[in-house]
C-alpha cells in the first residue's frame, strides 16, 4: 500500500508488510520511538469459481466463459496472474456483465500492484452487483495503497454495513484509522476484528499499537503479548522495548 505506515514503533513492522509510506505523526510517542517503518493493509484470496453462479451450459457462450473463468482462476491461484487475466478476458467476451469474472480479473491486477486498473474491474463489478462485501473490501484496498484513504474507508464502511462480522474490513479500517491518528477509533475497529476473529494475531498487536499510541502501556503490553503467543513475529521487540515488567505473564 505506497507507504502505508500507520502506528508504527521503530523496529516493529505491521505483521503483513508490502508497501511503504510516511507514517502518521503524533505527540505521544517515547523517545525510543523513531518516525519510519513499513507496514500494509491485509488482504484476502480470490473468490473460488463457486462463486461464478452465472456462468452454466446449456448456452455455448456461457460455457466457454465457465471453462476460461475455472483457468482464470486456477492460474490466480498459482500466482500466474497475467495467464489468469488472459483467461477471464475470454470468459469476459462471452460474459462481459458478470461481477465474479470481473472481480477476479481486478484481483489479478490487484496482485500485481497495478492499482489503477484493478479499480476499474472493482468498479464495474459493484455497478452490477453493490451488496458484494468482497469487492468493496478489494475497491478500498485499492485506495488505500493509493493514498486515498478517505475513499478507502467510504469502501470499508459499505463493505461493513453489508456483513457487518467481517473481520478483515474491521482490520483494515482499523489500520486507515490509525494512519489518520484516530487511534481509539483504530482500537475499536481492532477490537471488532478480534471480536469476529479471534485468532487474528495481526488484529491483536495493531490494537496494542494503537493503545500505545493513546498512552496505555498496560492493555499494550497484553495485547502484544497475546499476539506473541500467536506468533505474530514482531510482538517479541515491543514486549522487549516497553513490557519488561509484563514478561513473567508470557510463561
Amino acid at each position: 500500500m505506497k507507504n502505508l505506515a500507520y502506528l508504527l514503533l521503530s523496529v516493529i513492522i505491521f505483521f503483513a508488510c508490502q508497501t511503504k509510506q510516511e507514517p502518521a505523526k503524533t505527540e505521544t510517542k517515547p523517545a525510543e520511538v523513531k518516525k519510519e517503518a513499513p507496514a500494509a493493509v491485509n488482504q484476502e484470496k480470490p473468490i473460488p469459481s463457486a462463486g461464478l453462479r452465472a456462468v452454466k451450459p446449456p448456452n455455448e457462450d456461457l460455457k466457454n466463459a465457465s471453462v476460461n473463468f475455472r483457468r482464470g482462476m486456477e492460474s490466480v491461484q498459482a500466482k500466474n496472474y497475467r495467464e489468469g487475466i488472459a483467461y477471464f478476458n475470454r470468459a469476459l467476451a462471452d460474459e462481459p456483465k458478470n461481477p465474479r469474472i470481473l472481480f477476479n480479473r481486478g484481483y489479478a491486477y490487484f496482485s500485481m500492484k497495478i492499482y489503477d486498473t484493478a479499480q476499474v474491474d472493482f468498479n464495474a463489478s459493484l455497478k452490477i452487483n453493490p451488496a458484494d462485501t468482497m469487492v468493496w473490501l478489494y475497491s478500498g484496498l485499492c485506495k488505500h495503497h493509493t493514498g486515498n484513504l478517505d475513499g478507502a474507508m467510504k469502501d470499508y464502511d459499505n463493505a461493513i454495513a453489508k456483513s457487518k462480522r467481517f473481520s478483515k474490513v474491521f482490520y483494515n479500517r482499523g489500520l486507515a484509522k490509525g494512519q489518520k491518528n484516530d487511534y481509539k477509533g483504530a482500537v475499536d475497529d481492532f477490537t471488532k476484528a478480534i471480536i469476529y476473529d479471534p485468532t487474528y494475531a495481526e488484529a491483536y498487536f495493531n490494537r496494542g499499537l494503537a493503545y500505545f499510541f493513546i498512552n496505555d502501556t498496560n492493555n499494550a503490553c497484553m495485547d502484544w503479548i497475546q499476539s506473541n503467543r500467536m506468533g505474530a513475529p514482531e510482538a517479541q521487540k515491543a514486549i522487549d522495548l516497553y513490557c519488561s515488567k509484563y514478561r513473567n505473564m508470557m510463561y
